[in-house]
């Protein structure tokens, strides 16, 4: 038979939803608030993975052997996503996302029509995002 400690039971579930972060910090180094917001930093670390390998930037592994390649691919990932990252803050006050404002983009052209060696007829179409 089952013997359940109802009141201890009680007192465990006081912590549900609760988490502890364990740093090897001093406290004058870093008090428990800072201690907190770094962890909650954390998001924008996961954020950042999942906006190199998906809508944004559909970055996936390379398989490079030498180190100059390694550091190449790293440099093109690191420098994408800081794009993302700055149209995204720039953006935000036109409420566009960076997937819509890059779709946007695409359709972003200009023809240019030469004739006899000189420049005829310019046509550029110009998306709304562009546009102050």
């Amino acid at each position: 038979m089952l013997d359940i400690d109802e009141d201890k039971l009680t007192e465990i579930s006081k912590l549900d939803g609760c988490y502890v972060l364990k740093t090897d910090l001093a406290k004058e180094k870093a008090d428990k608030e800072i201690i907190h917001d770094r962890y909650k930093d954390l998001k924008l670390v996961e954020w950042a993975f999942r906006t190199e390998k998906t809508v944004h930037l559909e970055i996936r592994p390379v398989n490079v052997r030498k180190e100059n390649r390694t550091r190449g691919h790293v440099f093109v990932v690191m420098l994408a996503y800081i794009l993302v990252q700055e149209l995204t803050k720039r953006w935000r006050d036109i409420d566009k996302t960076v997937e819509e404002g890059i779709k946007e983009l695409a359709q972003l052209c200009a023809h240019r029509v030469v004739m006899d060696g000189r420049s005829r007829l310019n046509n550029y179409r110009v998306s709304l995002l562009l546009r102050p």
